[in-house]
C-alpha cells in the first residue's frame, strides 16, 4: 500500500510572492469596505524584505546566498526600525553597505589562487573590463588557468568553448554592477556557480557532465542591478 505523501513547508520565493499578493488584496478589499486604512498597514512594507532575505537564507547552498540574505534582512529591518521609531537616523550610515561589499569582493580577489601548478603564464589568463561599453573575448588557450571579468553600465561576453583547463578546476571571478555578462563553457566542463546576487541575478542553463572527473568552473563574484548567463 502506497504511503501518503505529507507536503513539506518550504519558505521560497514564490510562497511569498503569493502571500503578499494575496495579503495586498485582502488589505485593499478590507480598505474599501472601511475597516481597516490600507495607508495605516502598507507603512510596514519593509516587513516584505525580510521575508526575502529570510527565504533565500533558507534555500542557499553557497555562503553567497547566505551573504545576500543577510543583506536583505539587514536592509528591511533598517527601513522597518526607522518606521517603528526603534531606531532612528541610522539610514546615514548607509554607505557601510558598499564598504560590505567592497571587502566581500576584496576577499574573493584574496582567496583566487591558482588550481593548477603549473607556472603562471599572462596568456593563459584573461582580464577583462567593460565600462560603459561592452566587451567581447574568446579563450582558446590549451591551459586556461582562469579569468577577471568586470563589467559598469556595461556588458560582455566570455567564451570558453575552446579553452582547455591547466589543472582539474578553473575559476573565474565575476563584477557586474548596473551590467552583466554572458559565459559560454565547454559542455564537458561542471559548472560551479559561487555569485551574490543584490537587486540582481544569475542564470545557469549548462548541461553537467555525468563524468565525476570533469573540468569544474567556479564562477564567483557580485551582481548589482544586473544578471550573469551561463550557458554551454
Amino acid at each position: 500500500m502506497t504511503q501518503p505523501v505529507n507536503p513539506q513547508f518550504r519558505l521560497s520565493a514564490q510562497l511569498v510572492a503569493g502571500l503578499v499578493l494575496a495579503g495586498l488584496g485582502t488589505l485593499f478589499l478590507l480598505d474599501n469596505l472601511h475597516i481597516v486604512h490600507a495607508r495605516e498597514v502598507l507603512r510596514y512594507w519593509p516587513a516584505v524584505l525580510l521575508l526575502i532575505g529570510v527565504s533565500q537564507i533558507l534555500q542557499a547552498r553557497s555562503m553567497g546566498s547566505m551573504i545576500g540574505g543577510s543583506i536583505w534582512i539587514l536592509f528591511g529591518g533598517v527601513l522597518l526600525g526607522e518606521r517603528l521609531h526603534v531606531i532612528s537616523n541610522i539610514l546615514g550610515y548607509w554607505p557601510l553597505l558598499l564598504v560590505g561589499i567592497g571587502v566581500y569582493v576584496v576577499w574573493q580577489s584574496f582567496n583566487r589562487g591558482v588550481t593548477s601548478n603549473e607556472p603562471l603564464d599572462a596568456s593563459a589568463r584573461l582580464s577583462a573590463i567593460a565600462v560603459m561599453g561592452g566587451v567581447d573575448r574568446r579563450v582558446t588557450s590549451q591551459a586556461f588557468q582562469g579569468a577577471d571579468v568586470t563589467a559598469f553600465m556595461g556588458g560582455g561576453k566570455l567564451d570558453l568553448r575552446e579553452a582547455r583547463a591547466a589543472g582539474p578546476e578553473v575559476v573565474v571571478d565575476v563584477l557586474a554592477i548596473m551590467g552583466g555578462f554572458e559565459i559560454k563553457v565547454p559542455e564537458t566542463w561542471t559548472v560551479i556557480v559561487e555569485v551574490l546576487p543584490f537587486m540582481g541575478g544569475y542564470e545557469d542553463k549548462t548541461r553537467h557532465p555525468a563524468d565525476p572527473s570533469a573540468t569544474r568552473l567556479r564562477i564567483r563574484g557580485f551582481v548589482m542591478m544586473g544578471g550573469l548567463d551561463i550557458r554551454n
